[in-house]
């Protein structure tokens, strides 16, 4: 009788202890799954890295393109050298106006920038990155990288590389260094119109010489 007793016993504490397994494998395996529900949560989706870089190109896309200052209207005096010239330093006053500055090319001592593609980052609010690519002609491309320092709209220095390829001329193909300081020195002499240049022996006004009109 004790043994049927045992038996018994033992046949009714089995239901309980395969309850308690059978929760304990169920509490596990829900712990499981939101374990990989939470890795898979945390790997990337393809599609949502496409978005953060479309957004981001948008982003980029939308800021306005740099520029730099214009320059104050009035007399300027513009020296540009050639590292390893022999040649003095090239010295001319320049009268600018509106249609001058914006007309003025690389160098601000002729009218080619309407012929310049130009890149311009800001590093600082006086100092800024310059590439450009200028079309000339016969005169080939010149390609220029550089830097300007100093206020833009009154007093500035500009170190830039010039790279001439494709001009008719073999001796215009090459590679040089040029520095050009340029300064306001005040408001134009009497008489003197938008384009005027003297220095160097020359007097003469950039527009008529490029047969093109200032406005």
């Amino acid at each position: 009788m004790a043994n049927i007793s045992q038996q018994s016993n033992m046949a009714l504490a089995m239901p309980r202890l395969t309850g308690l397994g059978r929760g304990l494998m169920l509490s596990g395996l829900a712990l499981s799954l939101l374990g990989l529900s939470a890795c898979q949560g945390q790997k990337q989706n393809p599609a949502d890295n496409q978005s953060e870089e479309a957004a981001a190109s948008a982003s980029a896309a939308a800021l306005p393109p740099q520029i730099l200052p214009a320059r104050k209207l009035g007399l300027w005096q513009t020296v540009v050298s050639e590292e390893g010239s022999e040649e003095p330093p090239h010295s001319i006053e320049i009268c600018i106006d509106g249609p001058t500055d914006k007309g003025l090319g690389i160098l601000g001592n002729d009218l080619s920038g309407d012929r310049c593609e130009k890149t311009v980052n800001k590093v600082s609010d006086t100092s800024w990155d310059l590439l450009a690519e200028c079309r000339m002609g016969t005169g080939g491309v010149n390609e220029y990288s550089g830097n300007i320092t100093g206020d833009y709209s009154q007093d500035y220095t500009l170190r830039v590389r010039s790279q001439t390829t494709g001009a008719e001329l073999p001796q215009m193909n090459r590679v040089t260094t040029y520095t050009v300081k340029s300064k306001r020195l005040g408001a134009c002499k009497e008489g003197q119109v938008g384009g005027d240049v003297v220095g160097d022996g020359i007097a003469l006004n950039l527009f008529v010489i490029s047969g093109s009109s200032p406005r």
